[in-house]
């Protein structure tokens, strides 16, 4: 149950004529039995005027009110009633539409936290959940701020009840557990024979040696995976606008893992004079001091490549003869991130590879590109890289409040909006029963028509459309695969061992890598193959 009480203050031009207080009886009775009532079949829906003031310049309504018409929505319906009647009869106008001390009562008790400016307080009591707001003037009232104060506490409530996990987590599928010779951890071989170094948390270099893999493994991908399945590909800005991440609701669920970005106040050199004198003469990178000569952020660097495509789609209308469309995006990075405690080698970064599949349909369209694109996966996992691997089908929160999917049954019906995770096996992390020994390396998703709504993407004939995405992060099948085979290339399989046929020697100076590692770099450089 949700209920509202509050005062309706009505400002006017002028003060009150007596003849229109006479009224005011029959005005209310109209409010009332009509205007207030309309869209609802239930009293306790609708809103209602308890009692009222007329003096001066200012109209005084105390309320209550229901879920469908709302204190707000109240609030406008009484101005836009009375607004017509004061100006033709009386020539009055009305200055402002106010809601004062309102409080919205819900059944319950939501032991939630919310701080907007709205929002005085938040009291539980008795059962109930008084939420306190603060004064909204008409500016306010004409937003939906209210219904969706009401739907982020029932969201909150859900959410916490669902365990506060940001998905569930099935297992559905995974190949033998395969033989392996090999138990080193290539995080730290890696940076020991100076393939890769660190410059800041989260972001290697990755010298010719490592960048050749990467490389490869993208070409793999693309050769055996996509080109067979039509995909074509695509460039995708890299760093996005907020309003973007506002649509997509990473800007709402995931704000902890995104990187933002600033323009500078101006373009005239001028007015960065002062920073200049500053670095000039005490040779220092001082962010605060930077923090002066930016904007606010407006940007986001990549958190999740997929969002500029679903805003490309935006209010384009598709025929049955343009669908379905299938893209991927392999041109630069993404950045998430991690928590300078989460972060190691090529396992966790905060700068990373991927190659980001998309794909848009008719639902039935987009549930066949997945399961294609799921044959493929298996084909490449099972019998490309011979990894050990397994897949889990997870519900993730946003779809389920989102209405695009179900929570969690005993019997999965993956051909439905929802994500399949891949995860492969690390064997220098323990034992594989473990759940820590293992490593998502990426996944899969089918969206439903979560971001065709958000981004008004439309079929001609008014046919709903779906969209899908998949993500192939590609340090982690490097990683997963270097720990499962290590680094002789004879242990390698055969498709494998085709593409990757003269890794390049990797940098060698006077003091890089350590004296105690050189040897190992060339033994496995030789192993490996190097040119």
């Amino acid at each position: 149950m949700v209920k509202y009480t509050g005062e309706v203050i009505i400002e006017l031009s002028h003060p009150v004529p007596s003849e229109f207080s006479e009224k005011m009886g029959d005005i209310i009775n109209e409010l009332n039995t009509a205007i207030l009532r309309k869209g609802t079949k239930a009293d306790i829906d609708a809103a209602k005027i308890i009692s009222y003031e007329a003096k001066d310049r200012i109209l005084r309504f105390n309320i209550i009110a229901g879920r469908i018409v709302g204190a707000h929505v109240a609030a406008l319906r009484i101005k836009n009633y009375l607004s017509p009647m004061l100006g033709k009869e009386y020539r009055i106008g009305i200055r402002d539409v106010v809601l004062k001390n309102a409080q919205i009562e819900l059944s319950g008790e939501h032991s939630v936290k919310i701080d907007v400016p709205i929002i005085s307080k938040i009291e539980v009591k008795e059962g109930k959940t008084i939420i306190s707001l603060t004064e909204m003037h008409e500016s306010e009232l004409q937003r939906p701020l209210l219904n969706r104060l009401i739907a982020l506490v029932e969201e909150k409530e859900k959410r916490k009840m669902w365990g506060g996990k940001i998905e569930h987590w099935v297992k559905i599928r995974e190949s033998p557990a395969k033989q392996i010779s090999f138990s080193e951890d290539p995080n730290i071989m890696l940076e020991n024979i100076g393939w890769i170094r660190n410059i800041a948390p989260g972001q290697w270099v990755y010298t010719p040696p490592l960048a050749y893999l990467v490389r490869k493994f993208e070409e793999m991908l693309v050769d055996i995976i996509l080109k067979p399945l039509g995909f074509q590909e695509a460039i995708l800005p890299k760093m996005e606008p907020l309003e973007i991440g506002l649509k997509t609701g990473h800007l709402k669920g995931t704000p902890n893992q995104m990187i933002f970005a600033s323009l500078p106040i101006s373009y005239d050199i001028e007015a960065f004079e002062e920073w200049q004198d500053f670095i000039g003469i005490y040779n220092e990178a001082n962010p605060k001091k930077l923090g002066k000569f930016i904007e606010p952020p407006t940007y986001y660097l990549c958190f999740a490549q997929c969002p500029p495509f679903y805003r490309f789609l935006s209010k384009i209308i598709f025929t049955d003869k343009n669908l379905p469309v299938k893209w991927y995006d392999k041109s630069g990075p993404s950045f998430r991130w991690e928590g300078t405690g989460g972060l190691r080698g090529l396992e966790r970064l905060v700068e990373f590879h991927r190659t980001e599949i998309i794909w848009l349909g008719k639902p039935e369209q987009v549930i066949s590109i997945r399961n294609e694109l799921l044959d493929r996966y298996e084909y490449f996992m099972d019998k490309v890289l011979d990894l050990e691997w397994r897949w889990a089908w997870v519900t993730p929160w946003f779809l389920v409040h989102a209405g695009e999917t179900k929570e969690m049954e005993e019997k999965i019906d993956i051909n439905q909006p929802g994500t399949i995770d891949f995860e492969a096996y690390l064997p220098y992390r323990g034992d594989r029963n473990n759940p820590k020994s293992w490593l998502e390396i990426g996944n899969i998703s089918i969206h439903g028509a979560k971001y065709t709504k958000a981004f008004k993407v439309k079929h001609a004939s008014g046919e709903i459309l779906w969209t899908g995405c998949s993500g192939f992060g590609v340090e982690r099948w490097v990683l997963s695969f270097l720990a499962q085979k290590g680094f002789d290339r004879d242990s390698w399989p055969p498709i494998v061992r085709k593409y990757i046929d003269k890794v390049p020697v990797g940098l060698e100076a006077s003091n890089y890598p350590k004296p105690q590692y050189l040897a190992l770099k060339r033994d496995i450089e030789k192993n490996v193959g190097g040119e």
